[in-house]
């Protein structure tokens, strides 16, 4: 997997290249947008994904774990984050001391299907979190962890633990473990096609 990514990566493939390499292999659609990208360097993010899932808090139920500490201390360094809170735009499931945490593991990035606060921090920080909102009513006492390391689905995108996920300006896609390789190889050539038509079109622009 690692030397698919490297490559995928030197030539510049983005989340859109990988959904149509997986349309064209004849695989499931599996891309989502309508999210926010905050902080990261730009580019397109690759990592396998560690899941965790979240619900509205029941009175005396506590949850599994707090997503802080799934960051530090459940997640591997280079794993992307992914946690599924229903789409919830009103709690939010993260913040600037969760991406400490996460930025002290080595996390690759962050998927929220939900909300974040510290906006302005997160925009200026180094890890991308990829977020659908922002508000700043906390999540302690509201959102409870119900599962870590299950399946995930966020808006019809599946997420299995272990499957590649990647993130960008223009959303997320995520790749099942056992397809990556030709996944990454297909996107590559379709970098390429791209690449030599924007050319062609770039020359016909400048006149």
């Amino acid at each position: 997997m690692k030397d698919a990514i490297a490559q995928a990566i030197g030539v510049g493939v983005g989340v859109g290249q990988i959904s149509d390499a997986m349309d064209e292999l004849g695989l499931a659609q599996n891309a989502g947008g309508g999210y926010r990208l905050l902080g990261g360097k730009g580019g397109t993010v690759f990592g396998r994904a560690f899941t965790l899932r979240q619900e509205l808090a029941k009175p005396g139920m506590p949850g599994l774990v707090r997503q802080g500490d799934a960051a530090l201390s459940l997640a591997s360094p280079g794993d992307i984050l992914v946690i599924d809170a229903g789409g919830n735009a009103d709690i939010v499931t993260w913040g600037e001391g969760h991406s400490l945490r996460a930025q002290i593991n080595g996390l690759g990035g962050v998927v929220l299907h939900g909300a974040t606060r510290d906006a302005e921090a997160l925009a200026a920080g180094p890890l991308p979190v990829l977020c659908r909102g922002t508000a700043p009513l906390r999540s302690k006492g509201r959102l409870n962890t119900v599962s870590v390391g299950e399946r995930v689905t966020l808006a019809g995108v599946h997420i299995h633990p272990g499957d590649l996920v990647a993130i960008s300006v223009d959303g997320l896609v995520c790749v099942p473990a056992n397809t990556v390789a030709g996944v990454l190889a297909k996107a590559c050539e379709i970098q390429a096609s791209e690449q030599a038509r924007d050319a062609l079109l770039r020359q016909q622009v400048a006149g």
